[in-house]
């Protein structure tokens, strides 16, 4: 006869405890990948929240026109149909004095005084629009007087519809910015900008 117990009734409780850790491995595996991705896409959800301000290209686009007419232009239409071709046309104004840029989260201003001075306001808008600047930037054909400070408040927001005074300004808490001072875009380079850091 033979004495030997039956193995066949362990192996599969065995197969079952090595089954139980692959799966239970996979889970953690999946777990660790999906709290990756979710705070992946919540940093990119906020940093396209972050309003990004393209007074460079406004400016450039001024004084496009400028060099093409000898003027710079009585609103963001005239820009519009010259330069920009009816590509900005949803994001002006129906007068034509201001523009939205959904992209970048801003809202500009045109405000023309003569022929050779132009005047913009660049105000952030959004969610996060307390943690962008204020700009104000008198341009000419040949130089820029540049002004930044903090968000205004809906209750300053009045203040765009006018070309401001030095005073103005100071009390919107904006200070003048240095010939080397330039626009400054938010840095999310590196490896911890997808964690919020």
């Amino acid at each position: 006869m033979n004495t030997h117990p039956v193995q066949t009734a362990k192996q599969p409780h065995g197969r079952k405890l090595k089954f139980t850790y692959v799966i239970f491995a996979v889970t953690i595996l999946l777990m660790i990948l999906g709290g990756i991705y979710t705070a992946y896409t919540t940093s990119r959800t906020r940093q396209d929240q972050m309003p990004v301000v393209a007074l460079d290209t406004v400016t450039k686009a001024l004084r496009s026109f400028h060099a093409q007419t000898g003027r710079f232009p009585k609103n963001f239409r005239e820009v519009d149909a010259r330069l920009w071709k009816g590509s900005k046309a949803q994001q002006i104004s129906v007068d034509g004095e201001s523009l939205y840029s959904p992209s970048g989260n801003y809202y500009y201003t045109l405000h023309t005084t003569n022929a050779t001075t132009a005047c913009v306001w660049a105000i952030p808008v959004g969610v996060r629009s307390e943690e962008a600047a204020t700009h104000f930037w008198y341009i000419t054909p040949s130089q820029i007087e540049r002004w930044m400070g903090p968000a205004l408040s809906r209750e300053q927001i009045g203040v765009v519809k006018t070309v401001p005074s030095e005073e103005q300004l100071a009390l919107l808490v904006l200070t003048r910015q240095t010939a080397s001072t330039g626009v400054s875009q938010p840095s999310s380079t590196g490896v911890f900008s997808i964690f919020g850091f």
